[in-house]
């Protein structure tokens, strides 16, 4: 290895660790501080927990936070399967048609379009919108997440089929007298795989950890809260005392690290081979 390779590479692994150690310290502070009493909090704020106590997550249990994570639960699962049903077929549909036909890269370029449309510039109009239509609830938030899922999705699986999935399976397929349906459900669908567990945590994090909507959408009803609004209503609700608070966060970051934990190996493909079109 030449010398300025060498020190490529140092620079490389001196930066990571530089970036790590800044991800880890907070993660690491919240996890202690968590089970520690407010007042160790305040004198001993980066030390171990001494001693341990579990009564941030007592009270946490208390106050009803496992209601609040089933409500994200329910809209994370139930977005997610709609999302990994639908999409796909709908992009095998386009990917396989666009050379065909003018018609279906026209309807690819406007569900794409939304890529680019800042949520802000939308925000307050969607709001007024599903409030007139009975829809500010939590179907009224899965209906928001699948519209908004759609243009992110569409490309990565798009972007992945054409690159990974040639033309000549279908073809095979064809002769063997299997039609489009079961073509798609028993030889397509499966070598998704990737793909799949790319967009699962993609929109899974997503829904799991957004606030913004469940606030214009849910904050009237507190018996809808998400997770997340739970956790902001909860930290103003003890802003002098903060092992509640950390405890809230663990809660909300143990279910999705888990997920990604599960799928992490198939995520690189998935996300390099869909970005290419």
């Amino acid at each position: 290895m030449k010398k300025e390779e060498k020190i490529n590479y140092f620079w490389k692994y001196v930066l990571l660790t530089v970036g790590g150690i800044l991800i880890l310290i907070p993660l690491m502070v919240t996890v202690f501080s968590s089970f520690k009493k407010t007042k160790d909090i305040m004198n001993h704020f980066f030390a171990f927990p001494n001693p341990i106590t579990l009564d941030n997550y007592k009270r946490l249990l208390a106050d009803g936070v496992g209601g609040y994570f089933w409500n994200s639960t329910v809209i994370t699962v139930l977005s997610v399967l709609v999302v990994m049903l639908f999409i796909p077929a709908a992009a095998y549909s386009i990917a396989r048609n666009m050379s065909r036909r003018k018609a279906f890269n026209i309807m690819y370029s406007l569900l794409i379009l939304g890529i680019f449309v800042p949520f802000q510039v939308i925000m307050i109009p969607i709001t007024v919108m599903m409030s007139k239509l009975g829809l500010a609830n939590m179907w009224g938030l899965i209906i928001l997440y699948l519209t908004y899922a759609i243009p992110q999705t569409l490309f990565l699986y798009v972007g992945y089929i054409k690159l990974s999935v040639p033309d000549s399976l279908d073809e095979a397929a064809e002769i063997d007298g299997a039609d489009k349906l079961t073509t798609y459900r028993k030889i397509i669908f499966p070598m998704l795989k990737p793909m799949h567990a790319t967009t699962l945590i993609i929109n899974a994090l997503w829904f799991w950890n957004d606030f913004m909507l469940p606030l214009l959408i849910l904050n009237k009803d507190s018996s809808m809260w998400t997770l997340p609004l739970f956790q902001y209503n909860y930290s103003g609700q003890y802003f002098n005392d903060y092992g509640p608070s950390f405890a809230s966060y663990i809660v909300g970051i143990i279910t999705i690290t888990i997920v990604y934990l599960i799928f992490q190996k198939h995520i690189i493909a998935g996300m390099s081979n869909g970005a290419v079109k």
